[in-house]
């Protein structure tokens, strides 16, 4: 589920009402695939005849179907851009063979990672094989502060990353926050336990340009139950290994966007 206001609270004036549009689109997912106007209202904190214009004018544009129970849902007017985003997103394919060679190896799932402002966004993941697995939904925002792959990503990101998580997160000094970066990035790697998730562990390595450049991080995830002491080296082995390769073979067109 987004976050309340998560876009307005990032622009002023004239554009404050596509944010508010955007804040709306972004409470539907697969678990909520259809809101309540009182949902809506609820969790974007905006008055109910502001959310009643925004839904009228998504809905005539085609992007809000008015079930006319006041229940919503996602209109058919986002089916021009699925394929078109996919396209667009995809890793090469030679970088996802190395992914599934990936999963082969450590049984864990494999996700590619990138920065997007102060959030990490999956743009590629190839399933484990294991039945209990790590849960991840591509294209979704999680937090640039917590995990082995936001850790790899504020690696190559700049100062001004750190200070505004820290003023967005009370908890964390920049500081120690600075320091933890620096000697990830000097390892080569990362390792959590329960950061971004209590019982879930992740390994993760970064993927460079041809200039040395951060352009995102390979990570495999699990539960923390399998990612002991010994496969945590086999798995850092095969990470590094795995990112290393993919950053001599590149990621395909998607490089252009990072």
């Amino acid at each position: 589920m987004a976050e309340a206001g998560l876009a307005a609270g990032k622009v002023d004036g004239g554009v404050r009402s596509i944010a508010r549009a955007v804040d709306v689109l972004q409470l539907f997912d697969v678990d909520h695939p259809r809101r309540t106007l009182r949902e809506i209202v609820a969790l974007t904190d905006l008055p109910k005849t502001t959310v009643v214009r925004v839904l009228a004018t998504l809905d005539a544009l085609g992007l809000i179907v008015d079930q006319r129970d006041s229940t919503y849902s996602l209109g058919a007017g986002f089916l021009r851009w699925v394929d078109l985003a996919r396209s667009l997103w995809e890793v090469g394919a030679d970088a996802r063979r190395v992914m599934t060679r990936l999963v082969d190896t450590c049984g864990e799932t494999v996700n590619v990672y990138i920065r997007q402002d102060l959030s990490r966004i999956s743009i590629a993941q190839v399933e484990g094989t294991a039945t209990v697995r790590s849960v991840v939904k591509t294209g979704v925002p999680y937090p640039l502060e917590t995990g082995a792959a936001a850790k790899i990503l504020l690696g190559g990101a700049p100062e001004s990353v750190l200070r505004q998580l820290v003023e967005c997160r009370t908890d964390l000094d920049v500081d120690s926050l600075r320091r933890e970066v620096l000697g990830i990035s000097r390892a080569g790697y990362a390792v959590t336990h329960g950061e971004r998730e209590l019982g879930a562990s992740a390994v993760a390595a970064p993927i460079l340009s041809a200039d040395g450049r951060v352009l995102a991080a390979l990570s495999i995830g699990g539960p923390t139950s399998r990612f002991t002491a010994d496969r945590v080296d086999r798995y850092v082995d095969a990470v590094t290994e795995s990112a290393a390769e993919i950053s001599s073979i590149g990621l395909g067109s998607v490089e252009a966007f990072l």
